[in-house]
């Protein structure tokens, strides 16, 4: 019974203005040994990677050899890839004609009979 009572006034949650979990005025929530493991475990597999990542595939006088016999190709973003797009595409319109280039092709010289 006294239990009772005394859990009938305790607030799990002060009262946050927004979303729980984000913003200014958030709760954290208490960090658990499992969360603690998992973590740990995800740090571990990082190192790995990195390890991975970090051990070259080639050696650099193997790479060197190689870019001599093939030549490198330049690297080009999203944003050089759509400007080339757009200068081809803007090439292979018709051209554009005004009126005094199209008065200049006909035959104005000639008089009606």
């Amino acid at each position: 019974m006294k239990l009772t009572n005394v859990l009938q006034f305790y607030t799990r949650y002060r009262r946050v203005n927004g979303l729980l979990r984000f913003g200014k005025y958030r709760v954290i929530p208490p960090i658990s040994v499992n969360f603690k493991r998992k973590v740990a475990e995800l740090m571990c597999i990082e190192k790995d990677n990195l390890d991975i990542i970090n051990k070259p595939f080639l050696s650099a006088d193997e790479e060197n050899a190689f870019h001599k016999v093939v030549p490198r190709v330049p690297y080009k973003n999203d944003k050089t890839k759509k400007d080339e797009q757009l200068t081809e595409r803007l090439d292979n319109l018709p051209p554009n004609y005004t009126t005094k280039e199209l008065f200049a092709i006909l035959n104005c010289n000639k008089k009606w009979e």
